[in-house]
């Protein structure tokens, strides 16, 4: 189940709604309407979150560090009158930014992107140690082949296992995985920017980007990928 938080007008919300139930035609979802910040941080106590959908008036180091700073698995939408103006240098790759005045377009430019990225509460299984752990994909940072071994580096810790790159490619894309080198799948919910020759990670982790990535991934139109930092 996808819940989201909307902290919006009365008038954007029913629009936003009316475009999320094409966007998760295919998902369970539910959402809650808030008018105040006060009554969704209430809220936030008995139920989380995997969506929140706010008016950029929202959009403060105060609210920051309440939301975004607190849910750090979670997706987070503003919805602005100049969404350039309004995200500025944030390359954070859960934040987006969509335009008021062309909320439809928008929305269905990121849709493939909010599907996988807020179905992450998935669980990964790992047979580890003669034990099988349970990883929610969201908590999978990025995954690193080294030799014959793959290392999954997650918020439980380090752990490996022997097994085919492609073929963990394959099972992780659809959760927004991306794989920027051959040797290096990343979760692009935790990706905080991208460089010339690397992705910085929210964790401070640096992720090898490799040319031939960075060729397949330019013809993405939402990866901003570039020569330079972007």
């Amino acid at each position: 189940m996808i819940r989201i938080a909307i902290l919006e007008h009365e008038k954007e919300t029913k629009e936003i709604v009316f475009l999320l139930a094409r966007v998760f035609r295919q998902n369970d979802w539910v959402f809650r309407h808030y008018f105040r910040a006060s009554e969704l941080a209430r809220k936030m106590k008995e139920e989380s979150y995997q969506i929140f959908i706010f008016d950029e008036m929202f959009r403060s180091p105060r609210m920051e560090s309440v939301f975004v700073h607190d849910n750090p698995d979670a997706v987070f939408i503003y919805l602005c009158e100049d969404p350039l103006v309004t995200k500025g240098n944030d390359d954070r790759e859960r934040i987006f930014y969509l335009g008021k005045n062309s909320l439809a377009a928008g929305l269905d430019s990121i849709s493939q992107r909010l599907v996988s990225q807020s179905s992450q509460n998935d669980h990964y299984t790992l047979a580890y140690d003669g034990t099988h752990v349970n990883i929610p994909y969201q908590e999978i940072f990025y995954v690193e082949k080294i030799e014959k071994m793959v290392w999954f580096h997650t918020r439980k810790g380090v752990f490996h296992k022997r097994m085919n790159m492609s073929d963990l490619e394959k099972l992780f894309s659809p959760y927004g995985f991306l794989r920027v080198h051959v040797s290096y799948l990343v979760n692009r919910k935790h990706i905080r920017s991208w460089h010339k020759e690397d992705v910085e990670l929210v964790t401070g982790d640096l992720v090898p980007l490799s040319r031939a990535q960075k060729r397949r991934l330019r013809q993405e139109k939402d990866v901003p990928v570039s020569g330079e930092r972007v």
